[in-house]
């Protein structure tokens, strides 16, 4: 019964993760796909909408030739192998990123860095919260008690020693591909808000130059402004970034307080990165 129990509880555990991890509230549900999409607009455009998922990202290894020189994003983020994905085959010729609306999350954290030029639409925002890193993979309690299973000898202990191994194994091979991603593409720490198996939530904090996270106050999703984006990623091109940030969603008092709400925002404010260190 209780080996039954376990089983439930880690299927129920890895089962959420699956679900919750990279996905987004819906500030912006009207009209947005089910699956993603990619459509294209003309000769040297592409427009990628709706989840990052293998859809899209089949779509994107089809559609991103050379010959494509723009892509449009407007997507809540998705999967991280499509993501990743994604974000290798924008890197392979230098292109423009437009964020229509947004790019959140995996577009945000493999996108983004990829592109040659960013520009931002009217009332657009990049949002982060996080890439795989030891502390979002980890559990260490559960793996603390399989483990004293283990040792014990406790009922369907080899059966317990194989989930364990095979958790241990995804996740080691999640964060070596993500830091193959990193040094890729030179994207820093910060940029990733990478932690520790035993820090804090904020633990990312100590990749940003210190007295720089002055009135940040994390929630659900960072929205990222000019220092930071200059700081993380300098060699991704962007114009007028701040002024359309400030003209079009701070300023925009309904917008922002929208945001805030429905997708617990928060601003990078004068976050600036301490250095292009992409190793772990």
């Amino acid at each position: 019964m209780k080996s039954s129990a376990l089983y439930f509880t880690l299927g129920a555990t890895f089962l959420f993760f699956a679900l919750i991890q990279f996905s987004t509230p819906k500030p912006w549900a009207e009209n947005y796909p089910e699956t993603g999409t990619c459509e294209r607009v003309d000769d040297s455009t592409v427009r990628l909408s709706g989840p990052i998922d293998d859809t899209m990202r089949d779509c994107a290894l089809a559609q991103l030739t050379s010959k494509i020189k723009t892509i449009i994003v407007t997507t809540k983020g998705g999967e991280v192998y499509a993501g990743r994905a994604i974000g290798y085959k924008i890197g392979e010729h230098p292109r423009h990123l437009i964020i229509d609306q947004m790019c959140m999350s995996s577009c945000g954290n493999y996108f983004v860095p990829a592109a040659a030029k960013l520009t931002l639409l009217p009332r657009s925002v990049i949002g982060l919260h996080g890439s795989p890193d030891p502390h979002m993979l980890s559990n260490v309690d559960m793996e603390q008690h399989m483990a004293s299973m283990v040792e014990n000898g406790d009922t369907a202990s080899e059966g317990v020693a194989r989930i364990l191994k095979r958790k241990r194994d995804r996740r080691d091979k999640q964060l070596t591909e993500e830091a193959r991603f990193a040094a890729h593409f030179n994207v820093p720490k910060g940029w990733r808000h990478y932690r520790e198996a035993g820090d804090a939530d904020d633990g990312w904090r100590r990749h940003f130059t210190a007295g720089s996270d002055a009135g940040v106050t994390p929630d659900k999703f960072m929205i990222v402004e000019e220092p930071m984006l200059k700081s993380c990623l300098p060699r991704v091109q962007s114009d007028d970034y701040q002024s359309e940030l400030d003209r079009t969603v701070f300023e925009d008092r309904n917008h922002w307080a929208r945001l805030e709400e429905t997708m617990g925002a928060y601003r990078s404010h004068g976050l600036i990165c301490t250095n292009t260190n992409a190793q772990g």
